[in-house]
């Protein structure tokens, strides 16, 4: 619940002691969390014991501000052991800190030791290819905490293992404990390494290990569909032994024990709704999976109950507009448990349409479900069906949509929240809103403190952002100022930095440069996209000491 608008009311002291119960309390915070808090720890100076500070602050300090609290060895021993994943995979800072660190380490080349990679810990999950490949039988370990990988590190990773030069030696002498310790990269495995891994290692691993591992069911169900039978040969009726029973439906290896087809002739006459909750947590194949719908078809061919969509599931890759249009979703309680299903844009929009078509309300439990995730996806007339108090218990964060989206939300939040409007949580409701704010509302929060994000501030209302004055965005943004200069060259901050006087962007000392000079006027155009042609861009016209100019014009007319 910690928020930056609240670090104005504690002095620095308090502020730091606050800090330091957060790390006692292994309190986990957000990138801008910590970006805030980064900055009053450090405001008076850089303190001296930063080890008594939670972790995560690190990865927005450097080496050389740890210098008098220990080593960078140390410092990065700490990073290592940081949520890493509160960076951006691709940012500046967690580039930059991948390169300190193996400044620091000494690291020749691409060659990591296992030393190193232990002190590196999370940060090896951005090494690059070149590195996995040079010093992976070292990196394993580490690797497999990682929970994803760019292209170049798969192929890599691959490479490794198939070389065999690890220290779990080649893959054909793998046992499931193996697997065990590798799980977070069986995702990168292909066919060829897993033609490779002795079937009965996969069978004791799926029955013994698979629950605790990372992976999701999809992934699962890559590594069965490993074990089936390459060729699927048409079964004539259930093969003797293998009668779907209470037994098999309750055994979540069951995927395991039927091919596509057998599994098709082997639920003929089994009802699976009793038990469809379960099974579908099972790691089915994509074509088991087909099958699984097939009998749900014919049990239903009408269209599934209601009752029956919330126990959907992993069905869901499998279904289309055209069943959602048979479905009667008549609860705002229902449409939340289908939301909550791994979904394509399309087939969400699809949902929610056919909800609002059965004339059901967006009420808060439904504005809950459809979430920041898919409230992008409301079009004009499904936005002004909110009423603006279900916004009061909603959690939306429209800021990533359309500025229709954004204009049409920002009225119904803000009579929403008016009640809070002079306590401090206003800025915290309505902060996600922002992006559809006019101009004098921004003036407004400008002098209430409110330490505005540079990221919110550059996602404002074009118009109502570039009619702010400089002394109104340093009250928007309070301790976040400096952070201005790092986004000046970004749209639409360039541009408003273009519009004020030199003069008074001096006045913020924060470096900024661009503004106009004494006895200049800078005319910027908007940019406005039009059907029949590009983006005019932003168009810059200089006019120096204009009576001059005036006059020399005269007499040329005069002369001509």
């Amino acid at each position: 619940g910690f928020t930056c608008a609240a670090a104005n009311v504690m002095e620095a002291e308090r502020f730091q002691e606050l800090a330091k119960v957060m790390k006692k309390k292994n309190v986990k915070l957000g990138e801008d969390q910590l970006s805030c808090l980064v900055k009053m720890v450090v405001l008076h100076g850089i303190p001296k014991d930063l080890d008594n500070y939670p972790k995560d602050l690190l990865l927005f300090l450097s080496p050389s501000d740890y210098a008098a609290t220990g080593s960078c060895r140390q410092y990065f021993t700490n990073i290592g052991k940081a949520n890493l994943d509160v960076l951006q995979r691709e940012s500046s800072q967690r580039k930059q800190l991948l390169m300190e660190a193996l400044a620091c380490l000494k690291v020749p080349g691409t060659q990591v030791n296992e030393e190193n990679a232990e002190i590196l810990g999370r940060l090896v999950c951005d090494l690059s290819g070149e590195y996995i490949k040079s010093s992976g039988r070292n990196l394993l370990k580490q690797l497999s905490q990682c929970e994803s990988f760019l292209p170049d590190q798969e192929e890599a990773i691959r490479s490794v293992i198939s070389s065999g030069n690890t220290t779990f030696g080649p893959p054909v002498a793998w046992s499931a404990f193996t697997l065990n310790e590798l799980s977070g990269l069986i995702p990168v495995f292909d066919h060829s390494i897993f033609q490779k891994i002795p079937k009965n290692a996969l069978s004791l691993w799926l029955k013994n290990f698979a629950h605790d591992s990372p992976l999701s069911r999809e992934q699962l169900g890559t590594v069965v569909e490993e074990l089936l039978p390459t060729r699927h040969k048409r079964a004539d009726g259930c093969p003797p032994g293998k009668q779907v029973t209470e037994m098999v439906l309750n055994d979540d290896l069951m995927p395991a024990y039927y091919t596509p087809e057998e599994l098709r002739t082997c639920l003929k006459n089994v009802s699976l709704e009793n038990h469809l909750s379960q099974i579908l947590t099972y790691a089915f194949s994509t074509q088991q999976l087909a099958v699984l719908r097939e009998n749900l078809d014919e049990t239903y061919p009408d269209g599934y109950p209601e009752s029956l969509l919330p126990k959907l599931g992993s069905l869901f890759p499998l279904m289309t507009p055209e069943d959602f249009s048979k479905w009667k979703i008549t609860s705002a309680d229902t449409l939340a448990a289908l939301l909550k299903n791994e979904l394509s844009d399309d087939q969400a929009s699809g949902i929610i349409k056919r909800y609002v078509g059965l004339g059901n309300a967006l009420n808060a439990t439904a504005l809950n479900a459809i979430g920041t995730k898919y409230v992008c996806l409301l079009n004009a007339s499904e936005l002004n069906m909110i009423d603006s108090n279900s916004l009061k218990l909603a959690s939306l964060n429209p800021s990533a949509c359309s500025q229709l989206t954004k204009d049409i939300l920002y009225p119904k939040a803000r009579h929403a929240f008016s009640d809070q409007r002079y306590f401090p949580a206003y800025y915290e409701l309505i902060e996600p809103y922002l992006g559809g704010a006019p101009g004098v509302d921004l003036r407004a929060l400008s002098k209430d403190d409110v330490n505005m994000k540079v990221s919110t501030f550059a996602k404002l209302r074009r118009d109502s952002l570039m009619s702010l004055t400089p002394s109104e965005v340093q009250g928007l943004l309070g301790i976040n100022l400096h952070d201005l200069k790092k986004w000046q060259n970004k749209s639409p901050i360039r541009e408003w930095v273009q519009m004020q006087k030199q003069s008074e962007l001096d006045k913020l000392h924060v470096g900024l440069t661009g503004g106009t000079q004494e006895g200049y006027i800078n005319i910027v155009t908007p940019k406005f996209q039009t059907p029949s042609s590009a983006s005019l861009g932003t168009v810059t016209m200089t006019l120096h000491l204009l009576p001059a100019l005036l006059i020399s014009f005269l007499m040329m007319s005069v002369l001509s």
